[in-house]
């Protein structure tokens, strides 16, 4: 039987990664989703180190990905992909541990979640030193935890819809 870890880290192998932008508006928007969904998640746990941050190690430091896990994926990862993308999958894979585990997590919507979605459509992404986090070209503005917090929830993500996105330019 899979567990939640083995089957993010699955995909995360199965990804053909691109050195090159193929989406933008659906990649900027599922990565504001993210960063408020970290924000409310920072807030709600009273962690630091906003907006790229391992949720799981705040919650409980003991549950962690099997280690097998976690240098398999990052072995998968093409040596282009950033700094920013290789500890986001990490802590993703700690993350999904915690429910793998049935730790009493916060009635809050999955952190990783958009930012997985980012990197399933090929993308990567880097926080640059004035401020913005790259993806696909684009540059979104860091900001501020409470601003994040109060985005406007993405409620779909199916592929239609994040298409219809960057149709939409």
């Amino acid at each position: 039987m899979m567990n939640e870890c083995t089957e993010i880290a699955s995909r995360l192998r199965a990804i053909e990664w691109n050195e090159k932008p193929l989406f933008r508006r659906s990649q900027a928007r599922l990565l504001q989703e993210y960063l408020r969904r970290s924000a409310i998640w920072t807030q709600e746990i009273h962690a630091q180190g906003w907006p790229f941050l391992d949720i799981a190690h705040w919650v409980n430091p003991n549950v962690r990905a099997p280690e097998e896990t976690v240098d398999d994926t990052l072995k998968a990862l093409p040596s282009f992909v950033t700094f920013y993308v290789r500890r986001t999958v990490e802590w993703s894979l700690h993350f999904a541990s915690l429910k793998d585990a049935g730790e009493q997590l916060p009635d809050l919507p999955d952190p990783f979640f958009p930012l997985l979605l980012v990197y399933g459509r090929g993308d990567t992404i880097n926080l640059t030193p004035a401020g913005f986090i790259e993806v696909d070209g684009l540059s979104v503005p860091r900001g501020e935890v409470r601003r994040y917090a109060r985005v406007r929830p993405l409620l779909s993500f199916d592929k239609e819809s994040l298409d219809q996105l960057d149709q939409s330019e």
